[in-house]
């Protein structure tokens, strides 16, 4: 017999449901303009007038569920892997940070995949030639030892990198 809801899909509808009736009897005072919200708070659609969560939303929640499954794997990878030489930003330990990496290959490259391709060859067998840096962080830090992991880690590690793009970041060229 084929489910219709998961016991996941069925908790966030609990969650959803205990949330909105109790913020309809506790709010008497009006709402500030922008409330905190928590980083770890999943964020679920709103209910349709049924008081149910619509099937359509249910897999947007599931992307967005799996998104997040995907993005921790990837920060896994960089925390188990890179993170001994690649700080998340400056300064540089011994390699340079993850931040002016992203903002590097933000520059050169307009579309995620082109540049998760170049990242994972580059992981794969590190060259001057395939790197995007100029000559002055090969003189600083050394050319980075290739990387023995599978092609799908690499390529989530490289896509990871990619989303850590902060166009606040006012980095030198040569990643310091």
């Amino acid at each position: 017999m084929k489910r219709f809801f998961s016991p996941l899909a069925l908790g966030a509808l609990l969650i959803v449901s205990t949330m909105t009736f109790s913020a309809c009897q506790k709010q008497t005072d009006p709402v500030p303009e922008k409330q905190p919200v928590a980083a770890e708070e999943p964020k679920f659609p709103a209910e349709t007038n049924t008081g149910s969560v619509s099937e359509s939303n249910l897999e947007t929640i599931a992307q967005k569920e799996a998104a997040e499954a995907a993005r921790q794997e990837a920060e896994t990878i960089y925390q188990n892997n890179c993170q001994s030489c690649h700080s998340m930003t400056p300064p540089a330990i011994s390699a340079p940070p993850i931040v002016a990496l992203a903002g590097q290959y933000r520059a050169r490259y307009s579309k995620k995949a082109g540049a998760v391709a170049d990242m994972v060859s580059f992981m794969k067998e590190p060259s001057v030639g395939k790197s995007i840096l100029g000559s002055a962080t090969f003189e600083r830090f050394g050319l980075m030892p290739a990387i023995s992991l599978p092609d799908e880690e690499l390529e989530k590690v490289a896509g990871w990198l990619w989303d850590q793009y902060d166009p606040n970041f006012q980095g030198g060229g040569d990643c310091q």
